[in-house]
């Protein structure tokens, strides 16, 4: 990684002007975000390597790869496009070209024995890694120098040694035999005093932690003496849990295969071969099973897609659905129902793909992401190239068309108006963040969102079913369900504030500051409460109740971050807020 020099030109950051925000919060943010100004950041080297990471099969010229952004800190400006229709647009090509390299591997032997199986495993593994030219590590940690209690001393030469190279590896491989249900002392020794804070893992001042070592694969390859059923099923695989959740996920690494083997103890000469044999083919698939096979491109679309986020505007649309026959003492005609839940999906996740691709140089400064916040981080760890994005959107596009189309004769449901609302919510979705509107960055995204999340998708689901567009019910019954989406909008953007502020995104939290902003949700919350009351009183006190409970248990949470207002992830706090949301949907729908 280049570092900048003295001579390195200085790059401008333009920070907007916080309105809201006191002058000791504006001078913070400056000062955070002015930290990139001294030449070329971190981030960009990195960005270089590993964003734009095209799959095997894709033969792409340079010139027709896509890129958001040409990598300056300063205020992109807005995006040329080669193509008028921006459903379908091509963006400039890359100013450097991708880069495929072999995945480099670290094999971390825990037995504590010379000549062990463990071994003969970890150098069968590391023989195939190397025979399919991948850099590869073996640590036998049993020739390694060091004490495994951890006492706060400083680390020996071998175990910076091994740092280094878990810090430079792509891929970690941990071969283990289970003692006593977990792991060697050898090796827990050795997690301890290697997966140190601010190498594996930081604490944030505001409470939790951030992985360091996220961005890489693991593979654990484990063997025992307890048969196989009896470990997973009645024991629970605790050896398995701690290493890969409570060791290896809690420091960043998601993705890990667990390969077991045993009963060691009566096993036939003929056996262990085998199992050689599996753990070199292991290190063969090693590749296409983490990186570029059909499981971890799934799992990116998976990841992508943003599921945790399409069960509120689904439920929307079925209590519009089930108000219009409610109105109109109708049969519920399931297959436009159905058709009209397609249609809101595909509305959505075409949204997602084209905010994933243009807040890319957002998502890539944003040291604060997590569940609610933040993207996917699917394109900035280089797990789905753009061209494979834009694919994926077009194809969505395909069956939201046909989903328009089959809405028109599909039972009761009213064409005209569905086509307007779903191209409205796709419209909007894209606007977004995408160019020429991008609504995000003139501080209508989250009005926007807040629109498209209720007030739109309850009235497809209310077309789907030939209700009329002249009643009133439907819109009075999607008010306080605008008013309760609101506040989880606009606390989503206080943990990205200072990556908005960096690219010149001026969203309401880069407007207004952290403390208006948080006082705007709390009066969002006691209005969307009482208009409930108002307007909802047939959703029954069991219903009510409990909204009136969060709504306090929201309140109280809004007070104490407006007490000590911080930088930083707020999960807990967005957690009240998304689920304030789905009573304003659940009450009525069940009330």
């Amino acid at each position: 990684m280049s570092e900048a020099t003295d001579d390195s030109p200085p790059i401008k950051i333009r920070i907007p002007r916080l309105a809201g925000a006191d002058e000791a919060e504006a001078a913070a943010i400056a000062a955070e975000v002015g930290e990139a100004s001294l030449g070329v950041a971190p981030e960009e080297e990195m960005l270089k390597s590993s964003i734009f990471t095209l799959d095997d099969e894709e033969e792409v010229a340079q010139e027709e790869l896509p890129t958001p952004f040409n990598t300056p800190l300063a205020p992109e400006p807005p995006l040329e496009f080669s193509e008028p229709n921006l459903l379908f647009a091509t963006a400039e090509p890359l100013a450097f070209p991708p880069a495929v390299e072999k995945m480099r591997m670290a094999v971390i032997c825990g037995h504590p024995r010379d000549g062990s199986l463990c071994e003969g495993l970890a150098e069968a593994y590391a023989d195939a890694a190397l025979a399919a030219g991948h850099p590869v590590k073996l640590l036998r940690l049993h020739e390694l120098n060091f004490d495994p209690n951890e006492r706060g001393q400083d680390l020996e030469p071998d175990l910076e040694a091994a740092q280094e190279e878990i810090r430079n590896a792509d891929h970690l491989v941990f071969v283990f035999p289970v003692w006593w249900g977990s792991v060697p002392a050898l090796l827990k020794g050795f997690l301890d005093r290697v997966f140190r804070p601010e190498f594996a893992f930081r604490e944030r001042e505001e409470g939790g932690w951030d992985g360091l070592l996220g961005g890489r694969t693991a593979d654990l390859l484990i063997t025992m003496d307890t048969p196989q059923w009896l470990f997973r099923t009645l024991l629970g695989a605790p050896a398995v849990r701690a290493v890969r959740d409570a060791t290896l996920g809690f420091c960043g690494i998601k993705r890990t295969r667990t390969i077991l083997m045993g009963p060691v103890r009566g096993s036939t000469p003929a056996t262990r071969s085998r199992w050689l044999d599996e753990a070199a083919h292991c290190s063969r698939d090693a590749e296409a099973w983490h990186r570029t096979g059909w499981r971890p491109g799934l799992l990116a679309w998976k990841d992508i897609a943003r599921f945790q986020f399409q069960l509120f505007p689904a439920l929307a649309v079925v209590l519009g659905a089930l108000t219009a026959t409610k109105l109109t003492a109708a049969p519920l005609h399931w297959g436009a129902l159905l058709l009209a839940l397609l249609g809101v999906a595909m509305a959505q996740f075409i949204s997602v793909l084209t905010n994933e691709w243009h807040d890319l140089p957002t998502d890539s400064r944003n040291k604060h992401h997590g569940p609610f916040t933040g993207g996917s981080r699917v394109l900035v760890e280089g797990r789905m190239s753009i061209p494979r994005l834009l694919r994926g959107r077009n194809l969505a596009l395909g069956v939201l068309l046909a989903t328009m189309t089959a809405l028109c004769f599909a039972g009761p449901a009213q064409g005209g108006p569905l086509a307007l609302l779903l191209g409205l919510a796709l419209g909007l979705g894209i606007g977004y963040s995408a160019p020429p509107l991008r609504l995000a960055s003139r501080g209508l995204g989250e009005i926007t969102v807040a629109l498209t999340h209720s007030v739109i998708v309850l009235l497809i689901g209310y077309a789907s079913q030939a209700g009329s567009m002249t009643n009133l019910f439907p819109w009075a019954l999607s008010a306080p369900l605008f008013f309760g989406v609101l506040p989880a909008i606009l606390l989503a953007g206080l943990p990205d504030l200072e990556a908005d502020v960096a690219v010149g995104k001026d969203t309401l939290a880069v407007r207004l500051g952290r403390r208006t902003l948080t006082k705007i949700a709390l009066a969002l919350t006691v209005t969307a409460t009482l208009l409930h009351l108002a307007l909802i009183p047939f959703s029954g006190w069991w219903f009510t109740l409990p909204l009136v409970l969060h709504a306090g248990w929201l309140s109280r949470g809004l007070l104490d971050y407006l007490a000590r207002p911080h930088s930083g992830r707020i999960d807990g706090l967005m957690f009240r807020a998304l689920a304030f949301m789905l009573w304003f949907v659940l009450a009525p729908l069940l009330g």
